[in-house]
């Protein structure tokens, strides 16, 4: 594989392509698409839609591009089934409102029922992985990986990846859980955060959490969000990944030994280490 990498998403970002397929064009068409999801997708980008959301969309419809809206899409869906506890509205001045209160129009119109502030974090970065991913293919490569600090996407059926993940007791060592293929992983922790990675959204006050969290699904954008729900409330988790064809893996403080999944077996996508698997 031959790798580059840029600054973006507030990250270190990977683009790896293998050696027959590495050309510059390629490379620079997943880069663009991560740039184009940071771009609509900042909150702090006075032009960003999300900027454009909060300044007027409980005054008039908002036109959003079609990633954002999907984007809102989803992270609705997933409000909806973690019961509130994926939430990516923020408490900022007068703007209060639940997500709920937003309304996807046809044409990429967006409205709100009240003023309301976002802030997409984990959830955009792994849909611009995705992208990331189509843009690739779309360019003509086969196989290869994006990634953006703990959301990884890969493609190319038949090129199992390791997958290792930081122990929270000792970041600088990493455990080798499961390998993947055509899939995506994220993580979720605390080890490296200045701020908790975190936020209870009934009291918008940050939570902290011991271990760690990672998802493996279909897609980026999708691991990345139910790492929060998987944290925030295992006891439901389970049907929630389930729903999406998601496997989590929970690793406590002690380590590889304390690394709990919801897979029970190796899938065509997944391959478990022998111990986990057990």
């Amino acid at each position: 594989m031959v790798a580059r990498a840029r600054i973006a998403l507030g990250t270190l970002v990977e683009i790896a392509l293998p050696a027959s397929e590495a050309t510059e064009q390629r490379f620079d068409a997943g880069f663009d698409a991560i740039a184009h999801i940071h771009a609509r997708m900042s909150p702090n980008d006075p032009q960003s839609d999300l900027a454009r959301i909060a300044r007027d969309a409980h005054r008039r419809a908002v036109v959003v591009d079609p990633d954002t809206w999907a984007v809102l899409e989803l992270a609705l869906t997933l409000w909806r089934e973690s019961r509130g506890m994926f939430d990516v509205t923020v408490a900022q001045g007068m703007a209060r409102g639940r997500l709920d209160a937003l309304r996807l129009q046809r044409d990429f119109h967006v409205r709100a029922n009240v003023a309301i502030s976002l802030d997409l974090g984990g959830i955009a970065k792994g849909h611009a992985v995705d992208r990331a991913v189509a843009a690739l293919r779309a360019a003509g490569a086969t196989a290869g990986r994006v990634n953006a600090g703990g959301d990884l996407g890969t493609f190319g059926a038949g090129e199992w990846m390791a997958v290792r993940v930081r122990d929270p007791a000792t970041p600088q060592v990493a455990i080798h859980l499961f390998d993947i293929t055509d899939f995506a992983v994220a993580t979720s922790a605390d080890y490296f955060a200045s701020t908790p990675a975190l936020r209870e959204p009934r009291s918008r006050l940050a939570r902290t959490f011991g271990g760690s969290v990672t998802v493996a699904a279909p897609t980026c954008a999708i691991a990345d969000a139910l790492t929060k729900i998987v944290a925030l409330d295992p006891g439901h988790a389970p049907a929630i990944l389930a729903r999406h064809a998601a496997h989590a893996f929970r690793i406590g403080d002690g380590g590889d030994a304390r690394c709990q999944t919801t897979c029970s077996g190796s899938t065509a996508h997944l391959r478990l280490r022998q111990p986990i698997a057990a």
